[in-house]
């Protein structure tokens, strides 16, 4: 055992140092997670850039939403979200990477769930878009909430048929994330007008 550990031993019980490594590893968890994210973005729409958001959303997310006041528009976009996208991309993405979810989070207004569509929802607000929860928890597929009425929106302006979501919540769809990035570009994208 090196001085520090035996320094850390000391100072601070063993609860509190199994608390502390666990969040650094959910922290680096939740970076990968968003890092693979961003990989599927740049794979099915490529040419586009997608990255990360400079502190992972934090800066304008939540409780801090009061500092996008002070900012530009295009500064809104370097910090809401988790995930940095085009400009004409039509939402905002938050995204979370867990150990699991339990079915009956969807019942529990006081769940993680429910916070990660409000922060969905405020991030979206601030950046005048569409709200775009992806989760993903451990060896399972990613699933994505979106509006449903951003589907509805989409269906009655297209006439090809869509993939189904895997079930409708309290007006969100939740598709599997592979099966909503099956539909079409414009689903995605605003049209950009060239001046």
């Amino acid at each position: 055992m090196n001085i520090e550990d035996e320094f850390l031993k000391e100072v601070i019980p063993d609860k509190q140092r199994s608390t502390r490594k666990k969040s650094k590893n959910s922290k680096k968890k939740g970076n990968r997670g968003e890092l693979d994210c961003v990989n599927i973005l740049k794979k099915r729409f490529p040419g586009k850039i997608f990255s990360r958001t400079m502190g992972s959303g934090n800066y304008t997310g939540g409780k801090n939403a009061y500092h996008a006041e002070t900012l530009s528009e295009d500064q809104i976009l370097l910090f809401a979200g988790d995930i940095r996208c085009p400009k004409e991309f039509k939402f905002s993405i938050e995204h979370k990477f867990y150990a699991k979810i339990d079915f009956y989070d969807l019942f529990n207004k006081s769940s993680d769930l429910y916070k990660w569509y409000e922060q969905s929802v405020t991030d979206a607000k601030l950046l005048n878009k569409s709200p775009l929860l992806i989760v993903k928890t451990n060896q399972h597929k990613r699933i994505a909430f979106v509006m449903m009425d951003d589907i509805l929106n989409y269906r009655k302006n297209n006439l090809e048929r869509t993939p189904s979501p895997v079930f409708i919540h309290e007006g969100r769809a939740c598709y599997w994330l592979e099966e909503l990035l099956k539909f079409k570009d414009s689903f995605f994208f605003e049209e950009v007008i060239n001046v």
